[in-house]
């Protein structure tokens, strides 16, 4: 019979190796709990202020759009501004924001209007995970919440669409966006995973 001795430092090896494998998979099943968590848009809105009405009448694009050259609805900026003042102007939770565009291929779109604006957690063609996916959901969630003082039309979030007369359906938020034949819903930016969509009534 062979007797094989193994010295302390080996064993220490042994140990040390699987200690650390057992925190890699109880780190890589958080994540992917997080994950979860974010997509079913559970992300936690206590304590996020509520917004002051919209107390401006005038409905057309007659303001400055901060984010472009083009114009925006007295309403539609005051949504821009309380989500500002909620979440921090773009470069910290919001990555970057857009909001009017002259949207030539879909010219129906609110964007040309001045009553809608994209909130990007994430780099723009990005599919969002971990901290920028659960941003976009709370984002999501405070707008959802706070749609009658903040005159919402319909928000679009996550291949998620939304709006005041939606019930939520397949356990989830919202229904599933189509892309109305425009948009490929699955892409990164065709199916709003990379931004919150906001799209106010005047």
């Amino acid at each position: 019979m062979r007797v094989v001795t193994v010295g302390a430092s080996a064993v220490a090896a042994v140990v040390l190796s699987a200690v650390l494998g057992f925190a890699l998979l109880l780190a890589v099943l958080a994540g992917s709990a997080f994950d979860q968590a974010g997509a079913s848009g559970a992300a936690d809105i206590d304590g996020l202020p509520a917004p002051a009405p919209s107390a401006d009448s005038e409905t057309g694009c007659v303001r400055d759009d901060p984010t472009t050259r083009g114009c925006l609805t007295p309403t539609t900026l005051h949504v821009l501004e309380s989500i500002y003042a909620t979440f921090g102007e773009p470069g910290g939770i919001i990555r970057s924001a857009t909001c009017w565009d002259p949207h030539l291929q879909n010219p129906t779109s609110d964007h040309p209007k001045g009553r809608a604006c994209d909130l990007f957690p994430t780099r723009a063609g990005v599919f969002p995970t971990g901290d920028e996916l659960a941003h976009g959901w709370q984002l999501a969630n405070w707008l959802r919440a706070n749609a009658g003082p903040l005159q919402i039309k319909y928000l679009i979030w996550q291949g998620r669409y939304w709006d005041p007369g939606t019930t939520d359906r397949d356990g989830a938020w919202g229904v599933p966006y189509t892309g109305g034949g425009i948009y490929d819903p699955t892409d990164a930016t065709g199916g709003h995973f990379d931004h919150v969509h906001v799209s106010v009534a005047r």
